[in-house]
């Protein structure tokens, strides 16, 4: 990149932070999409992991198109790239295995409390995500690219209909955690008011 332009530079910079954000949702996404018993939970996620995978491609198309390398994790050796990736595949198997296992062990308050915890999780990530494509949006709008500008604002977009969904599921997932864990006598009223 010596013969890039600072402003390009900048762009790539600000983009294989979002690169290398979508690259580690990918994996989280998975994992909460694998261990989710809610039907609807689970296909938005699974929804929302192809357009993670999607964003991860066109961020990395535009680095390369901007005159960068997407962003890498170097492994000393020859052969180093190939054994991390297989010890990263090695250790995602064995997060959702483990995962899979304590999900089948634990009462439903336990699957419960676990969704809760994954969306609030998911929640803070995909302000994180907007909060990057919002930067890269302005940056490359005051630079004049308006290619990676307008790349920003479609992904941005998608980020933003997560968030919403993650929004209106955290008050369902937190009924659900207090009818599951809370005597109904200690519940005002009795009841818990939970979306069907």
């Amino acid at each position: 990149m010596a013969d890039t332009p600072t402003r390009d530079a900048k762009l790539v910079e600000l983009l294989n932070q979002a690169y290398a954000k979508e690259k580690q949702l990918e994996v989280a996404l998975e994992a909460h999409a694998e261990v989710t018993t809610d039907d609807a939970y689970a296909k938005r996620l699974k929804d929302h992991l192809k357009e993670t995978k999607s964003h991860a491609t066109q961020v990395s198309r535009r680095i390369k198109q901007l005159g960068g390398t997407p962003a890498t994790v170097s492994v000393p050796g020859p052969d180093g790239v190939g054994r991390f990736a297989q010890n990263v595949a090695g250790k995602v198997e064995e997060v959702k295995a483990a995962a899979q296992g304590q999900l089948r062990s634990v009462r439903r308050d336990g699957e419960q409390e676990k969704m809760l915890q994954n969306a609030r999780l998911e929640f803070a990530e995909e302000a994180e995500e907007i909060a990057t494509y919002t930067v890269i949006d302005a940056l490359a709008t005051v630079v004049g690219d308006k290619d990676t500008a307008k790349l920003a604002r479609d992904i941005r977009r998608e980020e933003e209909r997560m968030q919403k969904f993650l929004q209106d599921l955290l008050p369902e997932l937190s009924a659900k955690v207090a009818h599951d864990e809370i005597p109904i006598s200690e519940i005002e009223g009795g009841k818990v008011a939970a979306k069907a």
